[in-house]
């Protein structure tokens, strides 16, 4: 290329980016060679060796006491901790989103004195064209983030989304209990539909937290943050109507998630203090749900 590209999606090998929608290889499984069409089969992210990477323009820090040493922008790596992908019911086409990894703000290539106080969650969501900050403190005294776009700021930014070699469906209570057991990574697949019923969402989530039990062939998932829409919002881009949130489940046909939200604290006399940012708004919905496993190549 002749120049640097200021935003663009990197599959890993075998995969193909097309109109939007991921296309993966055929794969073999169990002697078998079955067709990748349901992109709740494709191929599970790597979270551990997946990344976004940027290069932002230089700019001036407009607080008095900002203490950055950015001359030349920066470059930056974070891991990726969770994906969702927008899919249009009709046509097909989807639009991906990622949750990248949380750090505290720092005050970047100073002297000293490298985190900054009152310190802050660093967090955004970014797709291809567009990113939205998600960092807010602990009191909740400002209204969410929208959207913008990323040109402005970025001198490049990329999506390594890189797929685990082998991978493994877990369609029983059995199965998903027996490699459980086994440490292998584990992924999970959410899908759920919007109300209006012309949208898919899909998230895609490493397994942070399994409960299960041998005996019983008792499994729950407890996991997050990764980003739901949220069925309340009246924003019409969808990267605006997204939300953080942890998922739980113990069957493959519902999901519960508890939404971050603006949450009252109240002293002993129930009077209103102030907000706090907590997981909070409990919501329970009809989904799909697909558990992955990583397997080791042959």
């Amino acid at each position: 290329m002749s120049e640097l590209t200021r935003r663009e999606f990197q599959l890993g090998a075998g995969c193909l980016l097309a109109g939007g929608s991921i296309l993966a290889p055929l794969v073999r499984s169990h002697g078998q060679t079955t067709e990748r069409s349901d992109p709740m089969a494709a191929p599970m992210c790597d979270f551990q060796t997946s990344f976004m990477t940027w290069h932002s323009r230089a700019h001036k820090d407009s607080r008095p006491h900002a203490r950055h040493n950015v001359p030349h922008g920066n470059m930056v790596r974070i891991q990726l901790e969770a994906l969702i992908d927008r899919v249009d019911r009709k046509s097909g086409v989807s639009e991906r989103f990622v949750l990248i990894a949380p750090c505290i703000t720092e005050w970047v290539y100073a002297e000293d004195r490298l985190f900054q106080k009152p310190s802050a969650e660093f967090r955004n969501i970014y797709s291809a064209t567009e990113h939205r900050p998600m960092t807010r403190r602990i009191i909740a005294d400002a209204k969410p983030a929208r959207g913008r776009t990323t040109t402005t700021r970025y001198h490049f930014l990329t999506f390594d989304v890189n797929p685990h070699g082998q991978t493994r469906m877990l369609p029983t209570a059995k199965e998903i209990v027996e490699v459980s057991g086994t440490k292998v990574p584990l992924v999970g697949r959410t899908r759920i539909d919007d109300p209006k019923g012309q949208v898919s969402w899909i998230m895609e989530y490493p397994i942070k937290t399994m409960n299960f039990m041998p005996k019983t062939n008792s499994f729950q998932v407890d996991t997050g943050p990764i980003l739901v829409p949220d069925h309340e919002s009246k924003a019409d881009e969808p990267i605006n109507r997204l939300e953080m949130a942890y998922v739980a489940y113990n069957r493959l046909d519902r999901a519960e998630f508890i939404l971050r939200r603006p949450t009252p604290i109240n002293n002993e006399e129930g009077q209103p203090l102030c907000e706090v940012l907590h997981y909070s708004k409990v919501r329970e919905e009809k989904a799909r749900n697909v558990l992955l496993a990583a397997m080791p190549a042959a």
